[in-house]
Formats: structure tokens, C-alpha cells, sequence
């Protein structure tokens, strides 16, 4: 997988600063030798993920000699101001002896070993004090892995946060396989989204002049197409159809890092997705996971695009929405076995995830195209019982 590549865009050249990505069954014995640079690792993980993966990643450092030391975060922590801070305060080590003219004696290096919650915190506590991090991925959950943004809870509010990338991206198949089935379909929630990034970028292209970028728009595509074909038997945890997932996370991440922007991984399905966890966060409850409901989000999305195709009578909006057509059916022919569940079933909470979901960020999609056109409520309210009737499934 290339960290750089030449380029025909505005930008000429894509760079990431990953110094390695590994991909394979057994990887987690081979955290020691990648890291053998770093002299001071501090590990982080939560009680979950601490036991799936990282008491051998610890014991295995210790072996080595380069753990400082680790955190320990309580099962299924979430990425909150909270958890960064206190991983903020476990960061460095205090002298056995105070002395007052000295400051905290600082690791080389944070080691996150977890997925989406584990590896934003750590990304934003790398990014403030100029440490680098790597991450030991424990499920094939969100695209995350390579990405440059570290969505936080913040005052009951989801904010993206521009940080720094992780240096090395090592996922044990083994293990990925292995995660809760919950978390599997999180992953191909998040990828499916992309259908709906990649036109949302383009449409932007069109009507506000924004930077797009074909090659890594195409990169995300062919990974896209690729996770899904495998996908149907990804709940038979094959690693290798496994691995066909966490490397198109991987690669969406990637186009993260190479474009400075989430474009190539974020669009109206994020949004709505995202407005939907601050909903729950609102009700004083526990938000579904982020693939999840990115998963629900695309199927609204997919849903509003195929009306407007219907219904336009520009036929350039009408090439580039049929563009994407032949991959929102393979979408709704892969939900019809996997079955990513549907968490906002409420018709007022989904209206609202919507029409909120315009203004989560400063962003164009197909929320605010139909918004200018005074069509986004009507879209919006009228796409309900259709994706309810397409794509929301019972489970049993």
C-alpha cells in the first residue's frame, strides 16, 4: 500500500507519513520488531481490548524492553473529552523524586490497541504534545485506521478534529475476526458510505468550484467495490475476506491523509449518521456505533439521490447521479444478506437526523443542494418508508 504517489490533480503529489501498514494473520507478533525505533511505548487500550489483544501486546514489549508503561481505559469507552483527558494525565510518568524543574518525563511513543474510540483519543493525545502513535487494530469497525481526523464527544457535541496520522497500522487477522458481529457490520456500514462520499465531492465540484481529486476518488471506489463483492461471506469470518475489508478502511483512510480532507470518506451519510449519535447523546443515551449508523444514513442517502435522479431535468446532475446508480444496487443487494440493522426507526428522529445533518459541518452534499432548491424536507420526509421498506430488515 503506498504512503505516496504522483498525481495529476491540483496537488501534484499525495503524501501520508505511515511508515508501515501490516495487514496479516499473526501480525501482533511482529509489533516488537516494528517498533524496534522507539525506546518508550505507552500502550493504551480499553478493558475489551486490552483482553483480545493487548496483554500479549504488552507482554510482548515488555519482552523487548521498550514498554514504559500502559492505560487502561473501562469497556467500550467513547471517544470523550473525558477519556482524553485522563489519558492526557497517564501519558507521562512521574519522577520518583519530586523536583520542581522538571517536567513530566514524556514517552517516544502512544501505542492504541482498540478501534474507532481507543484510536481517536490517542490520535488527538499524539497531536497535542507532538508524540507519535501507532494503533494495533482489533476490528474491521470504521476507516479511521489511516485517517487524519479524530471525531470527540465534546459537551454533547460530536466535533472533527484535524490531528495527526498514525505512524504504523498493524491489524491481526486472527483477531479482527474474531470481533463482535456488531462491529463486522459497523465496518461495511462505514464502507458502503463511500458511494455517497465520492458523488457528494463530485456534486460539490460542480456547484462550488471545490478541489476533487479522481485518482484518489477512483482509489476509494475500486476499494469500495472490492470490500463489498467480498462482504457476503464476511460474517463466515474468513480472514481473508476479512482482510479485504480492513484494507478498503484502510485505503479510505488513506485518501484522508493523501487529500488533506475527509472528502474522500465523508459526505451526507456521515452527517446524518453523526446527527444521529448526538440525538442519542441529547436523550442521555449510549449513540450506536458510528458504522452503524453511517450504514442507515446511506441508505436515506442513496434513497433522496435516486428521486432527485428521477425527478431532475438537468442531464449533466442526472450523468453524474447515474454514475453511481450500478453501486447503490450492489449496496441494496448486499443488505439484503448481511442485514446492517436500522437503529433510528423513529420517522421523527430520522426527519430529524436528516435536516439536522445539513449544518453538522460546513460541508456541500445533497443535503444542502436540496436545501438551496427548497426541497430537503419534502426529500427528506418522503424517503422514510421507502428505506424502511428496502433496507431495514429484522435481524432474527
Amino acid at each position: 500500500m503506498m504512503t505516496e504517489m504522483d498525481c495529476t490533480c491540483s496537488q501534484k503529489r499525495h503524501f501520508a507519513p505511515v511508515k508501515r501498514i501490516e495487514v496479516s494473520e499473526g501480525a501482533i507478533e511482529k509489533v516488537p520488531e516494528i517498533l524496534s525505533d522507539y525506546k518508550k511505548i505507552f500502550m493504551v487500550a480499553d478493558e475489551n481490548t486490552y483482553a483480545v489483544a493487548g496483554k500479549r501486546v504488552e507482554s510482548l514489549l515488555k519482552e523487548k524492553g521498550i514498554l514504559s508503561h500502559i492505560c487502561i481505559l473501562e469497556k467500550d469507552a467513547l471517544p470523550t473529552a473525558a477519556n482524553v483527558g485522563k489519558v492526557l494525565i497517564c501519558v507521562g510518568r512521574d519522577e520518583p523524586v519530586y523536583d520542581i524543574t522538571h517536567f513530566s518525563d514524556n514517552p517516544d511513543y502512544i501505542l492504541a490497541v482498540g478501534s474507532g474510540s481507543v484510536n481517536d483519543i490517542c490520535r488527538m493525545v499524539s497531536y497535542r504534545l507532538g508524540i507519535e502513535y501507532g494503533i494495533v487494530g482489533t476490528a474491521p469497525s470504521m476507516d479511521g485506521y489511516a485517517s487524519v481526523v479524530a471525531p470527540l464527544l465534546v459537551d454533547h457535541r460530536k466535533i472533527v478534529y484535524t490531528c495527526s496520522i498514525a505512524r504504523h497500522i498493524i491489524i491481526d487477522l486472527d483477531v479482527a475476526a474474531k470481533a463482535p458481529e456488531e462491529l463486522l457490520l459497523a465496518g461495511i456500514g462505514d464502507m458502503i458510505g463511500k458511494y455517497i462520499a465520492i458523488l457528494d465531492w463530485e456534486l460539490s465540484r460542480r456547484y462550488t468550484g471545490e478541489y476533487y481529486c479522481e485518482k484518489v476518488a477512483d482509489m476509494v471506489l475500486d476499494a469500495t467495490g472490492k470490500c463489498i463483492r467480498s462482504a457476503e461471506k464476511l460474517l463466515e469470518r474468513d480472514p481473508l475476506v476479512v482482510k479485504d475489508t480492513v484494507d478498503g478502511l484502510i485505503l479510505s483512510g488513506m485518501g484522508i491523509a493523501y487529500t488533506g480532507s475527509s472528502r474522500p470518506a465523508s459526505g451526507t451519510e456521515h452527517m446524518i449518521g453523526q446527527t444521529w449519535e448526538i440525538m442519542s447523546l441529547e436523550r442521555g443515551e449510549r449513540p450506536n456505533l458510528h458504522g452503524i449508523e453511517v450504514g442507515e444514513a446511506t441508505f436515506a442517502a442513496m434513497e433522496m439521490y435516486e428521486r432527485l435522479y428521477a425527478e431532475t431535468d438537468d442531464p449533466e446532475l442526472k450523468a453524474l447521479i447515474g454514475k453511481y446508480i450500478p453501486g447503490f444496487r450492489t449496496v441494496e443487494t448486499l443488505q439484503k444478506t448481511l442485514r446492517i440493522p436500522c437503529t433510528v426507526q423513529d420517522k421523527g428522529q430520522y426527519i430529524e437526523g436528516i435536516l439536522r445533518g445539513r449544518t453538522f459541518r460546513e460541508r456541500y452534499t445533497l443535503l444542502q443542494y436540496l436545501y438551496e432548491k427548497n426541497m430537503l424536507e419534502d426529500y427528506a420526509e418522503k424517503s422514510y418508508a421507502p428505506v424502511m421498506s428496502k433496507y431495514c430488515f429484522d435481524r432474527r
